[in-house]
This record gives structure tokens, C-alpha cells and sequence, in this order.
């Protein structure tokens, strides 16, 4: 599954700094957020709907390949895959496709996170897939299914709970659906079950809205985005400032915290993948402002100069390789492999070779 770098965010957002309680988006104590893509981020890194903060900036989430929205939430018959951090939204509901939110796969079943279709084998469980269960297991009032951990249902709308049985999910005290999702405005996922949110010291609710305080980088309500202060959601701070190991403090330096939007470091200086300003441009040095870099070097995708987009080589800034057989894949380093052939990742678009499907991101 593709990633998002901070540097791609960065690439499609426009010149902006970011401001924790007084940023050009509003959103000050008790104002609405009006900050969209290329703003930036209000109060406690809150952008409006079909938006992320991302280091300061407000950036396009939610689609197909595009960052997931806060809460991992991602448009209708997409969801949110990779995890929290850096996770990206991906077709869902289909077999071979990721389940969409609380196992929803279209009356087939949903297991190991993959979509199984109806009267298809459930792979790794003896069973049957039958209006979501896998035979014996996974159903509403059944038992949960092996897998997952803790157990795994494959029906909608439930979850394992306790007694190692799939129960209703996504309410108040309820097992969280999967995935961490919840069914109420004022609910959030949290250690597995639906709690309130929004108070001061509860988790923050979906787009990191909080009731009282700034929704902070731990995902709980509170002060943030202040000089000594935690960072708030999206790393965001106040403007001038830069989260730096979690702390807002002065920015764009060398060796200070990089700052929010496109221009996070002063002249000669670059962002490194430490959230450091330093000198930029040169062979494994960060890429300069606009992902440049001197003489023949090309910005890659883990932000640093180097040679990238070719087969085994890194993939280039905006996790782009030079061939049209070739995929950025891969997780922390990306890499450009050969895609569309048997047990090789699938092509863009989830294309794969004649005869082949793409399951789980490879083609089978």
C-alpha cells in the first residue's frame, strides 16, 4: 500500500504557516474552523471536513491514495489503511479489497481485514463464508473467529467482545468496530472501547474536535500548541513555533524543529526526517525548499537528495517511479519494485497481469 511522506503533503499545500489558538483558518476558542487545503491548521490542529492537518497545513484526505482524515476517517466505500501515522485511504468492500468500517463487505464476510465473498471459503477458518459468518464463528452471538489477536468477527457491525463472543459494537461501553471506529459524534475509540470525548482529559473526538481545550499530538483534550507547550493534533503549534520531540518551541534554525508549510527552514536549510533544519541539497542531505536538490540529484521519498525512481532504487518525492511497470511499495523506505505479475504488488489502481487479481496489494 502506497504511503504518504510529510514531503508529498507538502508538494500539494501552498505557502502557509501553521497557529495553534490564532491562524488564518479561524478557529480560535469557541469559532468554527474554516481552514481548508493550504490553510493553516485552527486550534488544536482542526481542519474542515474533507482536510488533515499535517505539519501545520491543512491537506486534501479522505479519497482514493490520499492521507486519511483525522480519526482514520476516510469517504464513503473507502478506508483508512496502514495504520494512524501516515495511513492511507483505499477502496474497500469488494472481495479481495480491505474491509470498509466495521467490517462492512457488501453481505460477504470480512476476515483477516480482507473481504471474503458469500459462499467462498473464509481462508484460515473452517468455514463457509454465509451472510457474514464463517460457519461456526464470526456471526452476531457467536463466538469470535481465530485471528486478530483477540479473536475476530467477520460480520458487520460487531466485534469481539467479552466471553470471546462477537457483540453489537461502535456504542457507549461497546467494543470499538473495526477499524476504531465508534457510532456516536460525542464517542471516540479508546483502549479498544467507545468512550466520551471532547471534555478536558478525554479523548478528542472525530476531527480532533474537543469541547473544552485543543485536541493535543496524544489525541486527548488539553492545552496545547504554546511555546513549552505539547504539540496539538498534526504536530501543529503556534505560529513561529515547531514541535520538536513533542514540545512547541522556536523554529526554522539550524538544528531547531522544522516549521509548518512549504517553507519550514530558513535559506540554505532543509527539513530532515528528524524534523530538523540543516544544510540541504547534497547527496543524503534533506532536499531543499520545493524538493530541490544541487546538480543531478533527485529528492526521493524519504526527503533526503540522493538517485531514486528506478527498479530497487528509493522512490522518488510524491513516492513517484520512473516506469510504468513500476510501484512505490513498501513501508518506512519505499522502494520502486516491478509490479502486476504473480506474488509481485499490484499496479497503480490495484491493476494486476492478465489472469491475475490484486488481494491484499499483490497480485494473485
Amino acid at each position: 500500500m502506497r504511503r504518504i511522506t510529510w514531503s508529498w503533503i507538502a508538494a500539494a499545500v501552498v505557502l502557509c504557516c501553521g497557529g495553534s489558538n490564532n491562524t488564518v483558518g479561524g478557529g480560535g476558542p469557541g469559532a468554527p474552523c474554516a481552514a481548508g487545503p493550504g490553510d493553516p491548521c485552527c486550534a488544536g490542529g482542526e481542519c474542515t471536513s474533507g482536510s488533515v492537518c499535517a505539519r501545520n497545513v491543512c491537506a486534501v484526505c479522505g479519497g482514493a491514495g490520499e492521507a486519511c482524515c483525522a480519526g482514520q476517517s476516510c469517504a464513503s466505500q473507502f478506508v483508512c489503511t496502514g495504520g494512524a501515522n501516515g495511513g492511507v485511504c483505499a477502496a474497500c468492500g469488494m472481495p479481495g479489497e480491505p474491509c470498509c468500517e466495521a467490517n462492512g463487505c457488501g453481505g460477504g464476510c470480512c476476515v483477516n481485514g480482507t473481504c471474503t465473498a458469500t459462499n467462498s471459503p473464509c481462508p484460515g477458518i473452517m468455514g463457509t463464508c454465509t451472510n457474514g459468518s464463517c460457519g461456526m464463528c464470526g456471526g452476531a452471538g457467536q463466538a469470535c473467529c481465530p485471528g486478530g489477536g483477540r479473536g475476530q468477527c467477520t460480520a458487520a457491525g460487531v466485534a469481539c467482545g467479552g466471553n470471546n463472543t462477537c457483540a453489537s459494537c461502535g456504542g457507549a461501553g461497546q467494543p470499538c468496530c473495526n477499524p476504531a471506529s465508534c457510532t456516536g459524534s460525542d464517542l471516540a475509540c479508546h483502549g479498544g472501547s467507545c468512550v466520551q470525548c471532547g471534555g478536558a482529559g478525554q479523548p478528542c473526538c472525530a476531527g480532533n474536535s474537543c469541547s473544552s481545550g485543543s485536541c493535543t499530538a496524544e489525541g486527548v483534550c488539553g492545552q496545547c500548541g504554546g511555546a513549552g507547550q505539547p504539540c496539538c493534533a498534526g504536530d501543529s503549534c503556534a505560529s513561529g513555533l515547531g514541535c520538536a520531540m513533542g514540545t512547541c518551541a522556536a523554529c526554522g534554525g539550524a538544528g531547531e524543529p522544522c516549521c509548518g508549510g512549504m517553507t519550514p527552514c530558513g535559506t540554505g536549510l532543509g527539513c530532515t526526517a528528524g524534523g530538523e533544519c540543516a544544510t540541504c541539497g547534497g547527496s543524503g542531505q534533506p532536499c531543499c525548499a520545493g524538493d530541490t536538490c544541487s546538480s543531478s540529484l533527485m529528492c526521493t521519498a524519504i526527503a533526503t537528495c540522493g538517485t531514486c525512481g528506478a527498479a530497487g532504487e528509493v522512490c522518488c518525492a510524491g513516492m513517484k517511479c520512473t516506469g510504468a511497470s513500476l510501484v512505490c511499495a513498501g513501508g518506512g523506505a519505499p522502494t520502486c519494485q516491478t509490479c502486476g505479475m504473480a506474488g509481485a504488488p499490484c499496479c497503480a489502481g490495484r491493476m494486476c497481469g492478465s489472469g491475475l487479481t490484486c488481494h491484499g496489494d499483490t497480485c494473485n
